[in-house]
């Protein structure tokens, strides 16, 4: 009986010292997150304050609407539409000759960027500054594909009278993306999320150091990611026929490295996917290839865009439109 006793005084201390130390993890790593950013935590909170998951498997989640969030120092202001921009509605967009709704990714939102200096609304800008009575929507939404903003866009926004869609393409929007599995550690913990990202880098198949195989498995012609992607652009290239609207897909480049850049055939079948379903096509890998990467990285460890690279895009897309 005493040995019993003994055994479960020390179990019981244990598991204390085991809470406590967790606790003092938890408590230390919320005040270093208070000064220094953390890319996942941040994507975590924007997960937890700005998404919210919906029944449609093709979709996952959308933003909420009309909600805000301080996510990387950064305001991001979701209107009245889910989307990342000002609040309208189709009288607004009759007030245009042009208006462009851009969906996409995290990439096409202007994750980490203030929203005045995101491509999208530099473009507004640029459209006033010359003349122009275009408007552009930025429609981007983290963590989606293809399929993911293909079918948000039907299920959402297609009612929207736009004139144009722009599909702001990043060359990961082929892959396959698989529902985040969350637990109440890793949904309710800075530790928990600090841990999973930790086990996942040795799991992931992604690595910037071979990002050459890395797509090339996923431009495959029998990968079942990129033949979804396909399906899906057919699938808005044909309503976007019989609407009368103007398609366009423009190509982002993965800016990990530029210098030299390793995925041009991307570049040359995604050219030849956009002609062969009537889409328009522009690539922004001239205004990249070459650079230092870490002189358009959003920050160190996340290599989103920054506003330099926001202007980029902005100045060459529209030379582009205005061919």
């Amino acid at each position: 009986m005493f040995n019993v006793k003994k055994l479960l005084r020390s179990t019981l201390i244990v598991s204390i010292s085991l809470l406590v130390g967790l606790l003092i993890c938890e408590s230390i790593l919320r005040i270093k997150h208070k000064f220094i950013v953390n890319y996942d935590i941040e994507m975590w909170k924007y997960a937890k304050e700005l998404k919210r998951k919906v029944n449609n498997k093709k979709i996952n989640h959308v933003h909420i609407k009309n909600k805000s969030a301080i996510l990387q120092n950064t305001e991001i202001k979701i209107n009245n539409f889910g989307q990342r921009d000002i609040q309208y509605d189709n009288s607004k967009l009759s007030e245009y000759d042009r208006s462009f709704l851009i969906i996409g990714s995290s990439v096409a939102m202007g994750w980490g960027v203030e929203h005045d200096k995101v491509f999208s609304n530099r473009l507004n800008k640029k459209s006033l500054q010359n003349n122009k009575k275009w408007i552009f929507i930025n429609g981007g939404v983290g963590n989606y594909n293809t399929q993911r903003y293909v079918n948000n866009y039907f299920e959402n926004w297609k009612e929207l009278e736009f004139t144009d869609i722009i599909i702001h393409f990043f060359v990961n929007d082929t892959e396959i993306i698989k529902p985040a599995k969350v637990n109440f550690f890793t949904n309710n913990f800075h530790l928990g999320v600090v841990v999973w990202k930790l086990l996942n880098s040795y799991v992931s198949a992604f690595n910037p150091e071979k990002v050459e195989k890395y797509y090339s498995d996923r431009y495959d012609d029998d990968y079942e990611g990129f033949i979804i992607a396909k399906k899906e652009l057919l699938n808005l290239s044909e309503h976007c026929k019989k609407n009368s609207i103007n398609c366009h897909i423009i190509l982002m480049p993965d800016i990990h490295k530029l210098n030299p850049y390793k995925l041009n055939f991307i570049n040359q079948k995604m050219e030849k996917v956009a002609r062969d379903l009537d889409f328009k096509f522009h690539d922004l890998l001239s205004i990249f290839e070459g650079k230092d990467e870490k002189t358009v990285w959003n920050k160190f460890g996340d290599p989103h865009p920054n506003a330099y690279a926001n202007s980029l895009m902005s100045e060459n897309i529209f030379l582009y439109l205005n061919r």
